[in-house]
């Protein structure tokens, strides 16, 4: 599902946390730059990516992309690419706020909907439509498209993105009038009102009611859709560009530019090609080479904002796909004695140099419920030799590690698609080695990865998620909940009652304060279980000209205020 932690769509384009490569030379101000704390980074993203003088509106502004949309119809959309040209042409009931909160309404905007209010019981929520909301034909968004989305998104036939969140959470939507609409909550949750508004997109009925559910997907509409957002199509040139323009009439104020032109390239050096000539505004993510040329232009900035990836060494606690634990990792003290055999800040160093910071956990620190004071195992390989030692695996006379004749070793997959996983594979192979555990490396083609990994066939591999806003998406991806006989994405069947008992105290919990301790105590009890070896967070490098003002890029969506941007002079 698109945004509800997925497990490798950055594929979809191209992989991006693979855009990060070491910048090995030093470029002035920003090597500098790119080398300050942790800390400092990771503020700068809530800075507005101001430059220049941007005061006046109008204008048209080019926004680079490395790939194209497939579908603009927000239920069957699958690409990111999509989604943000989509975010801009359709409106929500509500928005999530800047600070992400993702339990109860706190901070949610007011969109179609211009208020609501809760039930005694908070088992229904009523939306009041704001009824200047029009359609880009003209039509007025009423209830009734809001009703109508509800049956599309939560029809299995339609397989929409966040449908089955939907279903799980809603048992229905009741028209009270034109402009009032009820969504009825099949139990009390901290998170209905957040899987509401942030999946479901109001549709219009008079434009889609008489489609086949099952051709939506296929459907003119897709390429030429109607929305109700601040931007409307203008065309959309496949594999070339997009191209969107502000609705005059849009009720809650006009766009601040007139246009905004999406121009797609191949891949992802072509779109850096582009933005360094000065043929396009903005580009999301520059790779360090692209991010040093930029320094050196007078009329471009490179700008960093938070991430929501995050990279790991996922370890199958399993034998494949069988019952039986695996007779390397099925071992917790092994699995701790590993983690302390890597240094991780070197890996990182290595590989991003200052375009990521070090993986803490099951998490991203842009999530609410995010603790960097959580206790980390340390980087000692003299203390994890002990351990090893102490388990039975000792070096021989060629000073690699074996136990009742066994060697200590296993195979790591990655994805050939990805250098810098390759990279993390090779730099893990040889700091195991000093320790005397062999690592084989296995790369394959991205299908065949997924498929390995889907079916438990693998010891090792390297793997990344982007979570949605929820931390809640821990539960599918790291509790027992998450296997499924088999078919969860908790690849490496991870499974601890204590674990699983604190993830759903907090998923349940209705306050921000008692959920993060919940959140707390449960990310610490995976660490401590070290099922994982947590990577790296990469820090995503945005390419702005400085004629351009962005205000806020926020992690979870850069272009969530692209109404908001505006152009001048550099």
């Amino acid at each position: 599902m698109l945004l509800r932690d997925f497990h490798h769509r950055v594929e979809s384009r191209k992989d991006a946390i693979t855009a990060f490569g070491r910048q090995e030379m030093t470029v002035g101000s920003l090597h500098m730059t790119l080398r300050a704390p942790a800390s400092l980074i990771l503020g700068v993203f809530v800075i507005c990516a101001c430059g220049g003088d941007a005061s006046s509106h109008g204008g048209s502004l080019v926004i680079a992309r490395a790939a194209d949309a497939d579908n603009l119809l927000p239920p069957v959309g699958r690409t990111l690419v999509g989604k943000a040209v989509a975010d801009a042409l359709f409106d929500k009931l509500a928005d999530i706020g800047p600070e992400l909160n993702t339990i109860g309404d706190g901070g949610f905007r007011p969109r179609l909907a211009q208020r609501w209010e809760w039930s005694p019981d908070s088992l229904h929520v009523t939306f009041h439509l704001d009824p200047r909301a029009r359609w880009h034909d003209g039509r007025p968004v009423r209830a009734l498209d809001v009703r109508f989305a509800f049956a599309v998104y939560t029809d299995t036939v339609v397989g929409a993105s966040g449908g089955g969140d939907l279903r799980l959470a809603l048992d229905s939507i009741s028209v009270a009038d034109s402009l009032t609409v009820i969504a009825w909550f099949k139990s009390r949750s901290p998170e209905h009102f957040y899987t509401l508004v942030t999946t479901l997109v109001p549709l219009p009925e008079h434009l889609l009611g008489k489609t086949p559910r099952d051709s939506l997907g296929t459907s003119a509409f897709g390429r030429q859709p109607v929305g109700s957002g601040p931007f409307r199509l203008v065309r959309w040139q496949p594999q070339e560009r997009i191209e969107i323009a502000a609705v005059d009439s849009f009720y809650r104020g006009r766009a601040k530019v007139d246009r905004v032109i999406y121009t797609v390239s191949p891949d992802m050096p072509a779109a850096s090609r582009k933005f360094l000539a000065g043929e396009a505004d903005f580009l999301e993510q520059l790779t360090p080479d692209a991010a040093a040329e930029a320094a050196k232009h007078p009329d471009l900035r490179v700008v960093p904002y938070g991430s929501f990836d995050y990279g790991f060494l996922r370890l199958n606690l399993h034998d494949g796909a069988s019952a039986r634990p695996h007779p390397i990792f099925g071992d917790r003290a092994l699995r701790r004695a590993l983690t302390m055999a890597l240094d991780r800040h070197g890996m990182v160093r290595s590989v991003f140099d200052s375009l990521a910071l070090v993986g803490i956990g099951p998490f991203v620190r842009a999530h609410w419920s995010s603790d960097t004071t959580l206790a980390q195992l340390p980087f000692d390989r003299a203390a994890a030799a002990r351990v090893l030692d102490s388990l039975g695996w000792r070096a021989g006379a060629d000073s690699m590690r074996a136990r009742n004749g066994r060697p200590l070793a296993f195979t790591v997959l990655t994805p050939s698609s990805s250098r810098n996983r390759g990279r993390f594979a090779v730099l893990i192979q040889e700091q195991l080695r000093q320790l005397g555990i062999k690592v084989n490396i296995e790369a394959l083609d991205f299908s065949a990865f997924i498929a390995r990994e889907h079916k438990h066939d693998f010891d090792a591999l390297m793997d990344g998620i982007h979570p949605s806003e929820s931390p809640s998406g821990v539960r599918d991806s790291w509790s027992s909940a998450g296997i499924r006989q088999g078919n969860g994405p908790n690849y490496g069947e991870y499974s601890n009652a204590k674990f699983d008992a604190q993830v759903d105290s907090a998923v349940k919990s209705l306050d921000v304060r008692t959920a993060k301790a919940h959140y707390r105590a449960a990310y610490q009890i995976i660490i401590d279980d070290a099922v994982a070896v947590w990577l790296y967070e990469p820090v995503a490098m945005a390419g702005v000209n400085k004629r351009l003002k962005t205000g806020v890029l926020h992690p979870n969506a850069w272009w969530s205020d692209l109404a908001e941007w505006t152009v001048g002079r550099p």
